[in-house]
């Protein structure tokens, strides 16, 4: 005789439709997500795989959670004593990072699908633990025939999300096995590794911080299973982790920024008594009990510390200050830049001016200052702009001032004194007013005749920068003899869209203006093609562009095509359809549906009446 659920299972698979009381509540509300999505129960399930520079990005941007997972995976692996499973990572799209896998499951149908990669959203896999999972943010198990897809009837699974120190869900831990005798136990130990990693990232997030461990049991102090409350020298809550939510039930945290609006007493009072190593009694105001102590971290500074001790040592070491490049994020990694910088830097240490040529914004004044920091960072920096000289600009005065050399005893804080030094970069000598360029070049001759044949305090160096085009003009009028006063040692800059740094480039820059976004390689592809990018002050703003308008994530070419402008982009078909006639137009179709539907896959493969499968391998191309 069949059972109600039978019953439900053969509705599912013949019209989509199924009793609900007839499975766990969780089970049915997914099945119907599923039908809802239009996906077969009875078909073969989307085998979705990210492509590989996908995967490698997002395990770069999970690196510390994948290094506190790993070793959970492996403990796991022991725990579960038997042949027959697979122990998996993913990420918050479903998308699997890592696995441990025995050779039983690893030959399985099963075992061939959750590989590196694939990815195990409900919207693709149907009802899956990973899923069902990251879909609920709680733990949840799956049993053989309450999957979605028939086909994967034959195995159960049972997984457990990951939440970061904010509560945002950052990955789950996953256990598949064809064995279901063990689902239950397993889950537990599942749950407990996942609870693990967000307590090590809690602390991680957190040091430096206050970090106060409570319990109703004492003994349960020395566990994982503890709530966690970082709080910092003055009292306040700074973050908790997921357990503090619920042992301390009818409290909101986000509502109660200090120790006092959360727990009866002072907080410098329990702080002075956990820092003996006391484990406390405290209460809630809601008079519920617990015990506390206080968790140690490697490099916490306590407030609390009596006495400090300065040991009469002179340093062994000097550690050199960080130069600006290191701050702004610089990037000279193209090989040609780097050998030019180089032989600049080489030349101005052996009194010879630096004219750095290039197109508009290569980067000339970056490399000016560059040079600066690498030399002298802690002199004087004086930039003019030629392009703005007058004789009665302020800049021309300056000139005048540094050409008179003034009593340094009389000075005033607008005078420049040549006996301290620096750096004099004249930006854009191209285009200096022909009756400024006697006045500077005379005023180039006294400093030239001041520098001894390396680089001492109380020197100067000559640095200027021109437009490739430019300068070839001047030089060949009465700007002549200055631009070869000028051109010790001339600095080519390639252009932007030459240099082989390119990626590491538009990297840097998107790290900086926003870490939760990244670039495939596609979309860094695209951004060295594109008309409208010719400087780095082009990239910037693109850049800026893309961190504002595209969610947070992995920006692919997509992406830039929809924000940034299509037409700066045309249309071509994947390498695998050119040439034959019939598959370059359904990928072109495709590829053109994905861009105005903004890149979402399941909605063009609605659009288009086609498998998400299809629409996805033309997307990654």
């Amino acid at each position: 005789m069949e059972t109600a659920f039978e019953k439900a299972r053969k509705g599912l698979e013949l019209n989509g439709k199924f009793a609900y009381g007839a499975m766990p509540a969780p089970i049915a509300d997914s099945w119907r997500r599923c039908v809802r999505l239009g996906l077969d129960p009875s078909s073969k399930p989307e085998e979705a795989v990210v492509s590989h520079t996908d995967l490698n990005q997002r395990r770069d941007k999970l690196g510390l959670v994948m290094q506190l997972a790993r070793p959970e995976l492996e403990l796991l692996s022991a725990q579960i004593a038997g042949p027959n499973f697979l122990l998996a990572f993913a990420d918050s799209d479903g998308v699997i990072l890592d696995r441990i896998v025995d050779e039983e499951f690893r030959n399985s149908n099963c075992g061939r699908s959750i590989i590196p990669g694939s990815i195990w959203s409900e919207a693709i896999r149907g009802t899956n633990a990973l899923g069902l999972s990251l879909h609920s943010g709680v733990p949840c198990n799956v049993t053989g025939p309450e999957h979605f897809f028939s086909k994967e009837g034959q195995v159960s699974c049972l997984s457990a999300p990951i939440f970061d120190s904010s509560g945002q869900l950052i990955g789950l831990i996953d256990a598949s096995s064809e064995v279901t005798v063990r689902q239950y136990h397993t889950l537990a130990l599942v749950n407990l590794a996942a609870q693990n990693v967000e307590n090590r990232l809690f602390v991680d997030d957190h040091r430096g911080h206050q970090i106060i461990q409570f319990h109703p049991r004492q003994e349960y102090l020395q566990t994982q299973n503890v709530g966690m409350i970082a709080f910092n020298q003055e009292g306040e809550i700074t973050g908790a982790n997921r357990r503090t939510g619920e042992l301390l039930t009818g409290l909101k945290l986000s509502s109660t920024p200090k120790y006092e609006d959360v727990f009866m007493g002072q907080f410098r009072a329990l702080i002075s008594r956990i820092c003996k190593g006391e484990v406390v009694q405290i209460k809630d105001w809601l008079h519920s009990g617990y015990f506390a102590r206080l968790r140690l971290t490697h490099n916490a500074k306590s407030a609390l510390t009596k006495t400090q001790f300065f040991l009469p040592a002179e340093p062994i070491y000097h550690i050199r200050p960080a130069t600006q490049s290191s701050i702004t994020g610089r990037v000279f990694k193209d090989e040609t830049l780097r050998y030019n910088l180089r032989l600049g830097k080489k030349s101005a240490q052996q009194g010879l001016p630096v004219l750095i040529l290039g197109a508009k914004g290569t980067g000339k004044n970056t490399i000016a200052e560059e040079l600066h920091e690498q030399l002298h960072a802690d002199q004087n920096f004086i930039m003019v702009d030629c392009s703005t000289v007058d004789v009665n600009s302020v800049e021309s005065q300056l000139i005048a001032q540094m050409k008179s050399l003034p009593d340094t005893s009389t000075a005033t804080p607008d005078t420049i004194d040549l006996n301290k030094g620096g750096t004099l970069y004249l930006d854009r000598v191209d285009l200096l007013p022909t009756d400024i360029a006697p006045m500077l070049n005379t005023l180039l001759n006294r400093v030239m005749q001041r520098r001894s044949p390396l680089l001492s305090e109380g020197e100067w160096i000559i640095l200027s920068s021109a437009h490739t085009d430019g300068v070839k003009k001047v030089a060949q009028g009465p700007h002549n003899q200055l631009i070869k006063r000028l051109s010790g040692f001339s600095l080519f800059l390639p252009n932007l869209n030459h240099r082989s740094d390119f990626q590491h480039l538009c990297s840097t820059m998107l790290a900086m203006i926003s870490p939760q976004h990244s670039l495939s390689n596609c979309a860094i592809e695209a951004l060295q093609k594109s008309s409208s990018i010719n400087n780095l002050s082009d990239l910037d703003w693109s850049i800026r562009t893309l961190a504002t308008q595209h969610n947070e994530g992995i920006i692919r070419t997509e992406g830039i095509v929809r924000i940034l402008g299509h037409h700066e982009f045309a249309i071509t078909p994947c390498p695998r359809c050119s040439g034959q006639m019939a598959k370059e137009v359904q990928c072109l179709e495709i590829k053109k549906m994905i861009r105005e539907c903004s890149g979402n896959i399941a909605l063009t493969a609605r659009q288009l009446g086609v498998s998400r499968n299809t629409v996805y391998a033309h997307s990654i191309d």
